[in-house]
């Protein structure tokens, strides 16, 4: 006899047999203890997960010979017939290979017909978003009004694929991936039916492979035990599927913190001696640091993807780093993963990643950094309780407050020296004007402003008269370049402009301005004929020119 996948040989037959998907089975059993089975039902959600098994036990449920039952009795010839696939009232239709419209025509003809030999009529349709439009739309009509006898199942992995007209005709049932422990529950329970020793370390990487997928996971097991036998080691299973085991993500970080260059090189040239696969390692060690940083943080061993002997020997190393350490190597290893598949220095470019991580500089927060300054010795004495406060709050003020009274006094007089004052700006607003005329023309316009005063908290207020306000508005839009202009010429550093209305009079102003005086016809005529008396003919008759203003 051929041998028989687990897969297969280990697919549930009742909806208790059914793991992970409680939501959905509770549904359909409480529907079919109250008699409101629905007419057409879609189930959606990853592969494996039990949605083509859950259809061919609720098939089994409307047509077992017992009756209408959520445990249907698994040895009637109709329970037999669903579960080897040969049943002529359960009809199952791959979506992918017979999706025409000719096909659908071909089921609403087949639809109009009793049962053979059972109460329903069951159409389980799998993969049913390759249906093309035609395909849905020859179906709706069938779809909402079938027979009496007549039950649709639809499965899919592409929800979002199938119209809406179709999922407004169906009751839509949601599969979830199974979680790590439900499936190592699982696969051990399996591996005790089959004679096979595994450890906790092995049921792990098993699950893990499976990404929540029930029959990844049982054709992974398959592919360890044609591989490791009876007997099934961490190590054996890692090696048969390829991945990287636990013990070396340890090792590559004991080389980080030993900070030696060397040891990873050489630690990566075994790697690549080995087979590595180098997303697959990737991949493992940011699951390695992301469970680093649920243990760090949560101190809760429930929700680790690992063994229990992994997770003693991991305790110790949630001292050696800080969150905001481990959210860096996350984040390296995140950025690296699409340049390392167009990559064509894969190895080289997978060495200065993990370069990268070994030479990295520890995070501190800033609240260490400033308490640490507030402990040196010196003249100034820093408030570091206060600094924090403000960086708290928001404060968009960048300046350390220092406690004076301890600076010498020659110190005391150094900065009061440096105090800017108004006449230091008055006096050299000329020289500033031409200097920010050179550097953008249109910034002349700020010749109409006057230096009105200056704030203890160096601010300096710049005057317009009231006739002025384009001029302001034009002054105000470009304020952070003539700040910049402003300190650099003076050489300040922190000098802050705001722009004011006001009445400026013609002795108030640094720079005397004198508009021009519109000219009128009769004196664009004089000054055109003093220069040009042979044009005179111009402005009599037949011509009679104008000037155009």
């Amino acid at each position: 006899m051929s041998y028989l996948v687990i897969a297969r040989k280990y697919r549930p037959l009742t909806f208790e047999d059914v793991i992970g998907q409680e939501h959905v089975t509770t549904t359909l059993t409480n529907a079919i203890k109250n008699n409101k089975v629905h007419h057409a039902y879609l189930l959606t959600g990853p592969r494996g997960v039990g949605k083509t098994t859950i259809s061919r036990i609720l098939a089994k449920c409307l047509n077992c010979e017992t009756g209408v039952t959520p445990t249907p009795c698994g040895v009637c010839s109709n329970c037999v017939e669903i579960d080897q696939g040969n049943s002529l009232d359960v009809k199952e239709i791959d979506g992918a290979s017979n999706r025409g419209i000719d096909e659908i025509r071909d089921l609403r003809d087949d639809i109009k017909f009793s049962p053979a030999k059972s109460r329903k009529k069951i159409y389980i349709i799998d993969e049913v978003h390759m249906l093309t439009n035609q395909a849905f739309n020859a179906l709706l009509k069938t779809l909402e009004e079938p027979p009496e006898h007549a039950v649709f199942i639809f499965a899919t992995t592409e929800v979002n694929e199938v119209p809406a007209t179709i999922l407004s005709r169906c009751q839509r049932h949601d599969f979830k991936r199974v979680d790590i422990d439900v499936l190592s529950k699982a696969l051990k329970e399996i591996c005790a039916k089959e004679g096979v020793e595994i450890d906790d370390g092995s049921l792990i990487i098993l699950s893990k492979a499976g990404d929540g997928s029930v029959r990844d996971s049982q054709s992974a097991l398959d592919q360890v035990i044609a591989f490791s036998g009876s007997v099934i080691t961490a190590d054996k299973t890692a090696e048969a599927l390829g991945v990287t085991p636990v013990d070396s993500f340890f090792r590559f970080t004991d080389i980080v913190l030993s900070k030696d260059t060397g040891e990873l090189i050489t630690y990566i040239d075994e790697l690549f001696c080995k087979g590595l696969h180098i997303l697959a390692y990737i991949k493992g060690l940011m699951e390695f640091f992301r469970d680093l940083l649920i243990l760090k943080t949560v101190n809760d061993a429930k929700i680790l993807d690992m063994s229990a002997d992994n997770i003693k020997k991991l305790t110790p190393y949630k001292e050696r780093f800080g969150e905001k350490d481990l959210l860096l190597f996350i984040d390296i290893l995140s950025q690296s993963v699409q340049k390392l598949k167009s990559s064509p220095f894969q190895r080289m470019d997978f060495e200065i990643i993990l370069l990268k991580i070994l030479h990295h500089e520890p995070v501190s927060n800033i609240e260490e950094i400033i308490k640490k300054l507030s402990a040196v010795e010196g003249d100034l004495e820093i408030d570091a309780e206060q600094i924090i406060r403000e960086i708290a709050s928001g404060l968009k003020n960048e300046q350390v407050s220092i406690n004076t009274e301890t600076v010498p006094e020659t110190d005391k007089k150094k900065t009061s020296d440096t105090l800017l004052t108004l006449d230091k700006f008055v006096s050299g607003w000329e020289n500033f004007i031409s200097h920010i005329n050179a550097v953008n023309s249109r910034l002349g316009v700020l010749e109409f402003g006057v230096p009105a005063g200056l704030e203890e908290n160096r601010v300096l207020k710049v005057k317009f008269d009231k006739k002025d306000t384009v001029l302001r508005n034009l002054c105000d839009s470009k304020k952070d370049e003539i700040e910049r202009e402003f300190n650099s010429f003076f050489e300040t550093d922190d000098v802050r402009i705001i722009f004011i209305e006001g009445t400026v009079k013609q002795t108030d102003r640094i720079i005397k301005v004198s508009k021009s005086v519109k000219k009128t016809q009769d004196d664009k005529k004089t000054e055109l004929l003093n220069k040009a008396p042979q044009l005179k003919f111009l402005f009599e008759e037949p011509f009679n020119c104008k000037f155009i203003d």
